[in-house]
């Protein structure tokens, strides 16, 4: 059985212009130790769906269980077995990281003897013990969004819920914070990870689903996900500045774009060849820069899905 299990999960909002649905006949179910994304565009429905599972909103239907707890007829028990990063980290003022992590272990039911030596182990673990004792109002925002990841991850529940944990952190302890996600899992914790990075998140989830528009779009793992959507097509990503007038898609190619500075291509992986000497040429005629040539990637699966549009404000 599932640690977290949203069954057929629907929830509506009444407007003056009538009813939008924000999850749509939504299941997902996270099994212990497991790190599992859920993707969208804003307005997707992903907040909508957090606030449910953790009783904040109640689904018009469908049920959702934590560790066998039934959250809709017990709402308060999503917030005991949940430990929660939202979204927008939480001004601290004159609170230091050391002593609101300490505050919410003992609000989670750890004892004195253990919460110091835990505190010092994970401050170590994401490198910012050197500002452990600073008042929480001249921390920088990377650093405060690593203390709010903290005030989570030092006693967790069954169920951890990280809403945009890596917002404002530097590439350095970006990678620290996503190995202590993982650790995460250690004691059998399911990790919800909410995320608009998708390329980021890639290699550090073990499932995923997309949503959009409420719906789930697609669930599984990143290889799954990929071969059902771009299958074993590959892009070349290449600088330029030319404009696309300069460029014409190559025989061998499924699209050309070129977009910010660069030229996307994108070709079935048998064409690997074909598209480095194409590219080389352009480099010798100057109209291409730098190259990379590699495997479509979650995020190319992601667009495929969702499509490059303007991001909907309809669900939440």
């Amino acid at each position: 059985m599932a640690l977290i299990e949203i069954d057929h999960v629907s929830k509506t909002y009444k407007t003056r212009t009538g009813d939008v649905p924000a999850n749509n006949n939504v299941t997902l179910h996270v099994e212990e130790g497991m790190v599992f994304g859920l993707f969208g565009h804003t307005g997707a429905g992903k907040t909508t769906l957090v606030n449910q599972l953790l009783g904040l909103l109640r689904p018009d239907s469908g049920s959702i269980t934590i560790a066998g707890e039934n959250i809709v007829q017990n709402r308060n028990m999503g917030r005991y077995l949940c430990s929660v990063q939202p979204q927008s980290s939480v001004p601290l003022g004159e609170l230091t990281p050391r002593s609101i992590t300490r505050l919410m272990a003992k609000m989670r039911g750890a004892r004195d003897k253990e919460i110091a030596n835990q505190i010092d182990d994970l401050f170590e673990r994401l490198d910012i013990a050197d500002w452990a004792d600073q008042p929480g109002n001249k921390l920088s925002g990377g650093v405060l969004r690593l203390a709010c990841f903290c005030m989570a991850a030092i006693r967790p529940g069954r169920a951890v819920v990280l809403d945009e944990p890596t917002n404002d952190v530097d590439p350095v302890r970006r990678r620290y914070l996503w190995g202590a996600i993982r650790d995460l899992t250690e004691n059998g914790a399911a990790v919800l990870l909410v995320t608009h990075n998708i390329s980021e998140a890639e290699n550090s989830v073990d499932e995923v689903a997309i949503l959009d528009h409420g719906k789930v779009l697609a669930q599984g793992n990143a290889a799954r996900i990929k071969a059902e959507t771009v299958g074993s097509n590959m892009k070349l990503q290449a600088l330029t500045t030319v404009s696309r007038d300069a460029f014409t898609c190559p025989y061998w190619a499924n699209d050309l774009e070129v977009r910010d500075g660069e030229v996307i291509v994108s070709f079935s992986g048998e064409r690997a060849g074909d598209a480095l000497l194409w590219a080389s040429e352009l480099q010798d005629r100057r109209l291409l820069g730098d190259y990379s040539l590699r495997e479509m990637s979650l995020e190319d699966a992601y667009v495929r899905l969702v499509g490059n549009k303007e991001e909907s404000t309809n669900a939440r």
